[in-house]
């Protein structure tokens, strides 16, 4: 009777707490500061932003490295390539890589190898390939692929690609489709893919993908979205999502879109936008199951956000469109294995690990339920609904 009792009192004290839809999106207290065209990328427990453009046009060589823990950005050495925007990069098997881009009249085709360990910086073999800014660049079986984006002559369809064993580089094919900078691009499952961006007056839509073994490149399914350019993209889990930018007009959307790539079947499925309206040239990165996101510019207040939004990926194993965070339909979180239950919401809770394996089920029959004590650590934890819907959440065992 007395945990009842501490259950209505919670609840009169939450009002109507558990009929709310919990938002995918998170804000954070790590403010960057304006920044547009970062290099972006998570490597171990940091995420890091690399160079871009501030809110006075001007290029910066700005190293920043992000502490999810403190929920803080702090400076590291600046980048020894020089002031650029317009940049490219990722992190590869624990390094992080970085080139292109330009700095005035100046545009480059230089390469850059990131230690985060000592914060040393290698500079590998230039591209034979022209100076740009906007290409794509991705990375797969020990090989970075770069192509497409634009000089002072115009927009670029040509690629290259380096093998960071050898430290050497080799011309592909041309992509198919029309020349274009500032595309879309990632790899999944060990190929790379890329599209959309902009050429000319023409926003584009359309989708390649490059067979790593034969060198030859496929034409895809169009992305099924608005056309777009200039957002951010990244891996994860083998995945590629491309999220925000401009849409066909180049000009803001109505809602930051996101997008998740099925690469089995080329097909798009479409996820929770982030908050406002779309950016243009934000950036982003992926630690542990966190996707962080920040900057860019704000095209329909044409201002420079500061604000920085977190969004929690469960794992392979379950549907990211079912997951909503946090939990309003169960209590506390750290917990110490009882936990307190929305009996008029919850049927069952499924316990998972991180890879979605069934470690726990319980059929909810009281307010409070009891998790195994074995179980320390991060667990995914399910809550079927009566409503047929389920909620996927994290949970803290102590």
């Amino acid at each position: 009777m007395k945990k009842t009792t501490l259950l209505f009192l919670s609840l009169s004290l939450c009002g109507n707490l558990w009929g709310q839809v919990a938002e995918a999106w998170q804000s954070t207290n790590g403010s960057h500061g304006p920044i547009h065209h970062p290099v972006t990328f998570a490597i171990g427990d940091y995420g890091y932003s690399l160079t871009g453009t501030n809110n006075f046009n001007a290029n910066t060589a700005a190293v920043k490295r992000y502490n999810p823990v403190t929920d803080s950005w702090s400076n590291l050495s600046d980048f020894p390539g020089g002031a650029r925007g317009f940049s490219i990069g990722l992190a590869y098997n624990g390094s992080g890589y970085i080139g292109f881009g330009v700095n005035g009249s100046n545009y480059f085709r230089d390469l850059w190898r990131f230690d985060t360990a000592n914060n040393q910086w290698t500079q590998l073999a230039n591209c034979p390939c022209k100076a740009r800014r906007h290409p794509a660049f991705m990375a797969a079986n020990g090989k970075i692929y770069v192509g497409l984006g634009n000089d002072n002559t115009g927009d670029l369809k040509d690629f290259y690609v380096y093998d960071i064993a050898t430290d050497s580089w080799s011309a592909l094919p041309d992509i198919p489709g029309l020349p274009r900078h500032h595309p879309f691009m990632f790899s999944a499952n060990g190929e790379v893919y890329a599209g959309m961006g902009h050429g000319g007056q023409i926003i584009f839509k359309d989708w390649y993908k490059l067979d790593t073994v034969s060198n030859t490149w496929q034409t895809m399914s169009n992305f099924p979205g608005e056309a777009r350019v200039a957002g951010t993209q990244f891996s994860h889990r083998g995945v590629g999502y491309v999220l925000s930018g401009d849409g066909d007009n180049h000009s803001w959307m109505n809602t930051g879109e996101f997008w998740k790539y099925n690469d089995a079947n080329d097909t798009w499925s479409q996820l929770a936008p982030h908050p406002g309206v779309s950016r243009w040239a934000p950036g982003s990165f992926v630690i542990g199951d966190t996707l962080y996101f920040f900057g860019g510019v704000n095209r329909q207040s044409q201002s420079f956000p500061t604000d920085m939004f977190k969004y929690w990926f469960n794992s392979d194993a379950i549907s990211i469109s079912e997951r909503k965070m946090p939990s309003l339909n169960w209590y506390p979180n750290p917990s110490k294995g009882t936990i307190y239950v929305n009996t008029n919401e919850v049927k069952a809770l499924r316990l998972m690990d991180l890879q979605g394996k069934l470690m726990q089920e319980i059929e909810v029959e009281s307010e409070s339920v009891q998790i195994n004590d074995q179980y320390k650590g991060v667990f995914l934890i399910q809550s079927l609904l009566h409503s047929g819907e389920s909620q996927f959440d994290r949970i803290i065992l102590e």
